[in-house]
């Protein structure tokens, strides 16, 4: 019977010294895709105001690399650092919607831990602290998890646009100079 009761305390101390580790990461998920939120918010003004100048540059590559043997190559070089350049921002925001509803879990359940703690105890001021405490951060976790999806949602259908015009611009070009 100790050996139990030495395992579940164990345990408790365990969980909850990941607690505040939990929240800290919490904070910094909401920060970043707050950050996100904003740049692509940027991003979809600048698609909406100048269609083009997304595409500028890689644009501008595709049209001016010099006609020769390695146009190929140097034009799937040009798609294929476009699609990983959009992949990268992608899997940041795929990133947070996993982890995001995640902490947002631990982070309820590791307070809620305490409140059956508390309300053993009688004590049912720290048993509303800690339930509001355990909510919050499923509220936050979900909002981060749900944010991130909306934002990685549009980037891949923006990708896909993207890749696709390159595509055919590429090939374009390569009709024009065989």
């Amino acid at each position: 019977m100790d050996i139990v009761r030495s395992l579940e305390s164990f345990l408790y101390q365990l969980s909850a010294l990941f607690f505040y580790p939990v929240i800290l990461a919490l904070f910094f998920l909401l920060a970043r895709i707050f950050y996100s939120l904003g740049l692509f918010c940027r991003e979809g003004w600048l698609r909406l105001r100048k269609p083009d100048a997304i595409l500028f540059p890689s644009a501008t590559s595709i049209r001016t690399i010099p006609a020769g043997q390695t146009l190929e190559i140097e034009l799937a070089a040009i798609l294929l650092k476009t699609e990983q350049d959009g992949e990268r921002s992608i899997q940041r925001a795929r990133y947070s919607i996993k982890m995001g509803p995640t902490l947002g879990l631990i982070g309820t359940l590791t307070p809620m831990a305490r409140a059956l703690s508390n309300l053993s105890q009688g004590n049912l001021g720290g048993l509303s602290s800690q339930m509001i405490t355990a909510f919050s951060t499923t509220v936050l976790g979900l909002i981060i998890g749900g944010l991130a999806y909306s934002i990685a949602h549009v980037r891949v259908r923006w990708l896909r646009h993207d890749i696709a015009l390159l595509s055919e611009m590429a090939e374009t070009r390569l009709q024009t100079n065989r």
